[in-house]
């Protein structure tokens, strides 16, 4: 592993020099065939939610919603995913076969979105239903706990097949993907999903259409605002101890807006429409 030949930048401060606390990314070869097996793998899960979708009462009931919600996570990706891996200090490898888009200073390649696209999509969906139905508090919170842990698996396979990961002094990574992170990724899946059960009322005909941005709103707004803590440790050259005071602040921070969509789950459920 090496690191890719960036300048270090000094910033002049009246008569010192303070010099760059930014990690550079390192670079890392793209390992085959786990790349492709990996990709194969996300598009046999995002086909078989679509054809449960198809097949089932799903698609009479409620219309294009999951295909709308699958192709507005998709996108968000373009938007959203090399902004973050820079700020959370996430790599990818640099040449890929595998590449769907290079943008900032990342090569995002097909599996991110197509992963996107299944796991936000699909779990908010699911809480959506959930919420839609009538849950209580405790079904939210077992719900949220079991997204994180799949998406803690899904992303600490990347780590352990060298597709990608997490780099620089990340907090709470002591196995796999840091768990701060699945805290973030589970939540901004809720979010969305409790977006929806606001909005679909009111969203029917060519109005669904607003569902291929509404999730680049939530997901963006979610993640700039639960990683802000660990963002702001990772890239200052804060003490370990301060880092791993900002994931717990960046946890912390998931489960308030957690217990939010808990409580307005309660609150529908006691008091339904």
């Amino acid at each position: 592993m090496h690191f890719k030949g960036l300048q270090l930048t000094f910033i002049n401060v009246g008569e010192g020099v303070l010099e760059s606390t930014i990690v550079p990314m390192p670079v890392m070869p793209a390992p085959e065939p786990a790349g492709t097996i990996f990709l194969i793998g996300t598009c046999i899960i995002m086909a078989g939610i679509l054809a449960w979708w198809a097949l089932g009462h799903e698609r009479r009931m409620r219309g294009w919603v999951l295909p709308l919600v699958f192709a507005g996570t998709a996108l968000s990706a373009v938007m959203i995913e090399p902004i973050y891996d820079n700020t959370l200090l996430y790599w990818y490898p640099a040449e890929n076969p595998l590449a769907f888009f290079r943008g900032y200073d990342r090569t995002i390649p097909w599996y991110v979105p197509l992963g996107y696209a299944w796991f936000f999509g699909g779990s908010a969906y699911l809480v959506w239903r959930v919420l839609e139905r009538g849950a209580s508090a405790v079904r939210i919170w077992q719900l949220f706990f079991a997204t994180a842990v799949v998406d803690w698996l899904a992303v600490s396979i990347c780590e352990w097949l060298d597709l990608s990961a997490f780099y620089g002094n990340q907090p709470f990574h002591l196995f796999g993907s840091p768990v701060w992170f699945s805290f973030c990724d589970a939540t901004g899946g809720f979010v969305l999903g409790a977006a929806l059960a606001k909005l679909m009322p009111y969203l029917s005909g060519s109005k669904r259409l607003w569902l291929l941005i509404l999730p680049s709103f939530t997901y963006a707004a979610t993640l700039g605002s639960t990683t802000a803590p660990v963002s702001l440790a990772l890239n200052s050259a804060w003490s370990p101890v301060m880092t791993w005071l900002a994931g717990a602040a960046t946890m912390a921070m998931c489960m308030i807006a957690i217990h939010v969509i808990a409580q307005m789950a309660q609150l529908r459920q006691e008091s339904p429409l």
